[in-house]
């Protein structure tokens, strides 16, 4: 009984650790799957991200340059200790716009869509409140900017053509910050006066588009928390009083003829670009790649799906007076423009036309012929516009006949692009002259084609190429240093006057692309990043002087000569200053700098002697013309055509 009872509970105690192995097993065993299931789920969502998924997306921080994305980079950098900031300059491009030809469907893209931003929602309401008893002080006065909106009207069309957009306006909010983090203390940029009444304060500059006056405003406030009365510049080039250039016409003929043989000796991407273009415009008279690049840009930059074609089913005719009833009845706001009283237009045009502008020049004559909206005789109907912006065209036909002067038909391409330069609406057209201007609409599509990722990054790599190009090209170096020489030259005022005069001790320039892109080239800069401009680009000229000055011999204090003076140059945050044509040389200083942002990040930052860049505008500038001054440069390519 007892020897039974034993073996009894033997059999109970290995049937028992049998049971725990197999259950310390099916444990063991169902850990080691959900731990298989745990890494299977993070490794399979990255196999569906191919690699066009992130180029695409670097070509759009690059091209977009959206505005979490804009942070500070080496702006200030300096020893503080050892160096005192006498003034900054900046120079931006303004923010996103919408395209500037009218794309098919164009107005059903989401330019509009404001971000989510405290920032932009302060700045809204800044301007909401300087405007609630009338026109803000920056516009109501009389002046080139009068009446000039401070943000993005709500237009007929939510992506209206050339016009700011919320977007845009946050990009230069964000760059003001950064622009008052950066020199609020060493400069006292905050609440800095940019009225230009005072003369220690700041200057503003914007070209007479509404975009670059908004982004100036934007930046502005972003920078001292207060707004700035814009001087007018005259040229998107901010030439001043060194504009009017012959050889510049004769560069642009080669430059362009050369892209158009890029263009021609790569037929795929020339047979891409066609195949876009039938799916992005209205009319097909585009085939310029940085076009196609622009229109694309009103997708990217606001997450639009690219487009496709859509089949088009063949309708009769309609008789001419009839399209002009459909067109001018399917747009109220349009009708409504077309339906204002002639007689009172023909009042404002009148005190325009004989206190504003003289039409008795040559150049006015043909400007007005171009326009030809004038002639009371035929009573022709007003544009789509009030007469304050006929005013803005006349004298901007005006100021590019002096630029263009030995081509007048230069001044008819113009008129070619006046929406997109004036910032009007899509489907801006007069009643009256819907009979010479209207053309047949694009002709039908006969196969479908959906603009695919692959096709934007084959469009920006060879635009990448083409860049690479032009920044090596003799002929568009040349005419970057003709076209920036009048900038250069305010820029290079302002820098003495700063260090003789102790003011202003900020100067601001907005302006577009191709403002930036010919700076770059006059410089001497020769990265095809830097000429790609991206919107709410920024570059700076810092000016600083040493702190010590006393004596090397007599230890005592001294006044300040020239020698003490230098200056920087920061383009979207990288420091350039080493890369200058003119400042290539041992007498550069170089420091060790903590990054403003991460202090675990050290690098080399330079300063340039002030006399590099005053011997360079005076003496060297025009070496390679092998001439001494603007006037005997601009004569070159007139007196040798084949130059």
């Amino acid at each position: 009984m007892m020897k039974f009872s034993f073996q009894h509970r033997a059999f109970y105690c290995y049937l028992g650790m049998s049971l725990w192995i197999f259950f310390l097993i099916t444990v063991v065993y169902k850990y080691m799957s959900v731990g298989e299931e745990t890494v299977a789920v993070k490794v399979v969502p990255n196999e569906f991200v191919s690699v066009n998924d992130m180029k695409y997306k670097r070509v759009y921080l690059r091209a977009c340059n959206p505005p979490e994305n804009i942070v500070r980079g080496s702006e200030g950098a300096v020893d503080n200790d050892a160096w005192l900031l006498q003034g900054v300059l900046a120079l931006t491009r303004h923010g996103d716009r919408g395209p500037l030809t009218h794309l098919r469907g164009g107005d059903k893209l989401p330019c509009d869509t404001e971000p989510v931003s405290s920032l932009l929602k302060s700045y809204v309401e800044f301007v909401s409140n300087a405007s609630a008893g009338g026109r803000a002080w920056w516009v109501a006065g009389a002046g080139p900017f009068h009446n000039f909106p401070s943000l993005p009207r709500a237009a007929a069309t939510r992506c209206a053509l050339g016009q700011l957009t919320p977007r845009g306006v946050l990009q230069m909010l964000t760059v003001g910050n950064i622009l008052k983090d950066a020199y609020s203390d060493k400069l006292g940029v905050e609440n800095m006066d940019l009225t230009g009444k005072k003369e220690t304060g700041g200057v503003a500059y914007s070209t007479r588009y509404r975009r670059t006056f908004q982004s100036l405003q934007a930046l502005a406030w972003g920078a001292s928390r207060g707004a700035a009365a814009a001087r007018e510049a005259h040229s998107v080039a901010f030439c001043f009083r060194h504009c009017a250039c012959q050889a510049q016409h004769a560069l642009n003929r080669k430059i362009s003829t050369q892209a158009k043989s890029r263009l021609e000796s790569n037929p795929a991407v020339r047979d891409l670009i066609n195949k876009l273009s039938k799916v992005l415009f209205e009319s097909q008279e585009y085939t310029d790649a940085d076009v196609v690049r622009d229109a694309l840009l009103a997708y990217m930059c606001h997450e639009a799906p690219l487009p496709c074609t859509e089949k088009t089913k063949k309708s009769p005719k309609l008789d001419l007076h009839k399209r002009k009833r459909k067109f001018r009845g399917d747009n109220p706001a349009l009708r409504s423009l077309l339906d204002v009283d002639i007689d009172t237009l023909n009042m404002e045009l009148d005190y325009i036309n004989n206190n504003q502008l003289d039409f008795n020049n040559e150049i006015g004559r043909k400007a007005r012929d171009i326009i030809g909206k004038f002639d009371k005789d035929k009573q022709k109907a007003p544009l789509d516009f009030d007469a304050q912006m006929e005013r803005e065209k006349l004298l901007y036909y005006q100021q590019r006949y002096l630029d263009n002067a030995d081509g007048y038909e230069d001044v008819v391409i113009v008129k070619k692009n006046l929406d997109a330069d004036f910032n009007f609406p899509n489907d801006a057209r007069i009643d009256t002259d819907f009979d010479e201007d209207y053309r047949e609409p694009t002709p039908e599509v006969t196969e479908e084609f959906c603009i695919k990722k692959e096709h934007v990054l084959s469009l920006f790599a060879y635009l990448e190429w083409s860049y690479r190009q032009e920044v090596k090209n003799i002929h568009n170096r040349r005419r970057g240093l003709l076209i920036a020489y009048g900038l250069i030259h305010n820029i290079v005022q302002n820098m003495i006057r700063m260090i003789s005069e102790n003011k202003p001790k900020f100067v601001l320039y907005s302006g577009h692309d191709k403002t930036l892109q010919a700076l770059i080239l006059a410089l001497g800069l020769n990265s095809y990043q830097h000429y790609n401009i991206q919107y709410a680009s920024r570059m700076i000229f810092e000016v600083y002087r040493k702190s010590d000055l006393r004596d090397e011999f007599k230890f005592t204090k001294r006044k300040a000569v020239a020698q003490d003076f230098y200056f920087r140059v920061v383009y979207n945050g990288e420091d350039v200053t080493n890369k200058l044509s003119f400042c290539r040389t041992r007498q550069n200083i170089v420091m060790k700098v903590v990054d403003p942002i991460d202090d675990m990040k050290i690098y080399n930052t330079y300063l340039c002697p002030i006399e590099s860049i005053v011997r360079f505008i005076h003496d060297d500038y025009f070496a390679g013309f092998n001439v001494s001054n603007y006037k005997d440069a601009c004569a070159t390519y007139a007196v040798n055509k084949h130059a």
